[in-house]
């Protein structure tokens, strides 16, 4: 998830890609200055809006190239991007964009069609950027390989965290949650037990969630064990979701979906057995094996129907060494429910929701309530509209 946390944030703050591991290849990604837990009571139930299927669509053809549940759309708002990774929403609706090997631009829809017609770098020089996530006085925060930077149009470019540890994997995607503070994504340096350094991961960092104050003060390891976490995103109860991507053979273990909590400890390394349920909290849904989960949004619009509302988007990038099974390179939508082992416990449908993207690797929602996703193989920003039907 790359946009804001919405209102909370306002009052706190007044502020394959290699990366995605398991299975898909890894990241070797320093800038210069530009010009669940399954035993958390799920939420009662709120009454949800109806859709409003009046939103605009873009001007522009549909992009017929991916298949979508009916009365929705799909458009390819802007293309000729070089393996972009991440968007980002600005509180003022602007949208930002970042290349893996290190742009980062502002688009432009200057006719207010939907379409973003031109773009503008405002920042470049970064190491493997795959996350971005925007202030409320417009700054941007840039993940790139070991650090994280502030940039922005007329901000001067400042790094406020560094040295993180880095190998197979990085630091990801980050997000601000309800309290203000940052929040960030930091993968392992090896892939399981039987390449990972016998006493454990050096840095304690390694395999974390990490959070930190807006200025990069305060680092602290958040959760643990979590191989590659790449994304997160906050729903409107304030909880925090992670991607997370499994190992390689011989282990082989599942991309999962996990609720993140305050000093939760996930399980990873799994241990000589590869037996990812053998000590830590599990995973609240299975994404898959080989899949590379990546970026992730909660859903709090009303432009799609009701049964898509208070639920999560989660972007599949596929695999470049074993087949995905069962999603590869497609969005899907997790849908939110009651039951499993015991009443009251938070489970989820998983279910595809869009195919026929490249490398499909970021989503976030627009103001306006439409999906955007990015797609890392054919450098496309997508724009998915509920059209009604």
């Amino acid at each position: 998830m790359a946009r804001l946390y919405r209102s909370a944030v306002f009052l706190a703050l007044a502020l394959l890609l290699a990366a995605c591991g398991g299975g898909s290849g890894e990241v070797e990604p320093t800038p210069t200055s530009p010009p669940a837990d399954t035993s958390t009571p799920a939420p009662a139930a709120t009454e949800t809006a109806q859709p409003t299927p009046q939103v605009s669509a873009p001007d522009a053809p549909p992009a017929t190239e991916l298949s979508l549940p009916a009365g929705f759309t799909a458009y390819v708002v802007a293309e000729g991007f070089f393996r972009p990774t991440s968007i980002a929403l600005a509180p003022d609706g602007t949208v930002y964009l970042s290349e893996r090997h290190g742009n980062v631009y502002r688009l432009v829809d200057g006719e207010g069609d939907g379409v973003f017609e031109a773009k503008g770098v405002i920042a470049t020089g970064f190491e493997e950027i795959t996350g971005l996530i925007v202030a409320p006085d417009g700054s941007v925060y840039v993940s790139s390989r070991g650090s994280v930077t502030v940039v922005g149009p007329g901000v001067t470019a400042r790094g406020i965290i560094s040295g993180l540890p880095t190998g197979r994997h990085q630091n990801n995607g980050l997000v601000f949650g309800p309290d203000g503070k940052l929040y960030l994504t930091n993968g392992s340096t090896c892939d399981d037990v039987h390449d990972c350094p016998a006493g454990g991961e050096p840095d304690e960092r390694s395999a974390t969630i990490l959070q930190a104050n807006p200025d990069g003060s305060g680092l602290r390891v958040y959760a643990r064990g979590l191989r590659n976490p790449y994304d997160l995103a906050f729903d409107a109860s304030g909880r925090l979701w992670a991607t997370d991507n499994g190992s390689d053979a011989p282990c082989a273990t599942i991309d999962e979906l996990n609720l993140i909590e305050d000093g939760g400890d996930y399980g990873w390394p799994y241990g000589e057995l590869c037996d990812p349920y053998q000590s830590g909290i599990p995973p609240v849904a299975s994404l898959g094996l080989h899949t590379a989960a990546a970026g992730i949004d909660y859903y709090d619009g009303q432009q799609f129907p009701a049964e898509y509302q208070g639920n999560l988007f989660v972007t599949v990038w596929g695999s470049l060494f074993a087949p995905p099974d069962p999603y590869d390179r497609v969005l899907l939508h997790l849908r939110q429910g009651r039951g499993g082992p015991a009443p009251g416990r938070i489970t989820f449908v998983v279910e595809e929701f869009a195919t026929g993207f490249q490398n499909p690797i970021d989503v976030v929602m627009d103001g306006n309530g439409t999906l955007l996703v990015l797609d890392y193989g054919s450098g496309k920003l997508y724009r998915i509209v509920y059209t009604g039907g």
